[in-house]
């Protein structure tokens, strides 16, 4: 991920439930833009070095790419 300038936000993790459930675990990966992720998942080094295989052999999980917000931000600023 480095070269494509990610890092992990959440790994894993203690996740406390407080409202319906939760099915699993949470992992989050920021990105500098939508681009860098895209290469980095279409990325030699992503898809052909395990660990594609190796998550999706293993695990049931989705996975989306969102774009976050600026800072500072505020809920109204997408609600309003």
């Amino acid at each position: 991920m480095a070269p494509f300038g990610g890092r992990f936000v959440v790994h894993g993790g203690d996740v406390e439930v407080v409202e319906n459930n939760w099915p699993g675990h949470l992992i989050v990966i920021e990105f500098p833009d939508s681009q860098h992720v895209r290469d980095w998942y279409r990325s030699r080094a992503y898809q052909y070095q395990q660990n594609l295989e190796l998550r999706t052999h293993n695990s049931e999980s989705d996975v989306i790419f969102v774009d976050g917000v600026e800072h500072p931000h505020k809920a109204m600023d997408v609600l309003g």
